[in-house]
């Protein structure tokens, strides 16, 4: 079955496509150092310092140099709670449920593992009993700190999370793959044909 030119110039963009996801999430990944390097604040625990719909870029940090401190001087922090369900699907990490990004304001070392007491800015309360380091948050649990954010471009990310649109996504990709192929097929003339319908031409009567 041969090609139209058009369908191979879908295939091609399709090929680009995929190739700057992957180099994308290569570089992001190495530059980061952790499996989610970029993610989207869902709620609005750290407003007004970090909106709802911001785009956060995260970076591994040890125990040792994460800064911990009272607003505006502690890391903010992104982390997963014990039991969390991670699929990694190396494009794409999902952690079930979504971690949590808030400032960290206080540390302390335990038998060499470091344990963070964590606190959104518009919250009344830290996250964990301040009087009780155990239920603090291990490093192990700590995905890394954020470097910088975009506000409300995070809104598009999480809009990716949405099953039916990345379903709407996949079929439009789908069908401006397949009609162009069909169109193609119906409408193109082989060689052979090509050849008979010009014999027929200059054939004497």
């Amino acid at each position: 079955m041969k090609v139209s030119n058009e369908t191979r110039g879908y295939l091609l963009l399709l090929i680009l496509f995929i190739a700057l996801v992957g180099g994308f999430t290569i570089i992001t990944r190495t530059v980061s150092g952790t499996n989610l390097p970029i993610a989207a604040v869902e709620s609005g625990s750290m407003e007004p310092t970090i909106p709802t719909g911001s785009l956060i870029f995260i970076q591994k940090v040890s125990g040792a140099d994460l800064v911990a401190g009272a607003k505006p001087v502690g890391d903010v922090v992104v982390f997963y709670w014990p039991n969390t369900k991670i699929t990694d699907y190396w494009i794409r990490t999902i952690y079930d449920p979504a971690p949590w990004s808030h400032r960290a304001i206080a540390k302390q070392e335990i038998n060499g593992t470091y344990y963070v007491l964590t606190k959104g800015d518009a919250n009344l309360n830290p996250d964990e009993n301040p009087g009780n380091v155990i239920t603090w948050i291990p490093m192990g649990n700590v995905i890394g700190r954020i470097v910088w954010s975009m506000p409300y471009v995070g809104y598009l990310f999480l809009w990716s999370n949405n099953p039916f649109v990345v379903a709407a996504i996949i079929i439009i990709l789908l069908i401006i793959l397949i009609v162009p192929m069909s169109t193609g097929k119906k409408g193109t003339i082989t060689d052979d044909e090509k050849a008979i319908t010009t014999k027929n031409l200059y054939k004497a009567p």
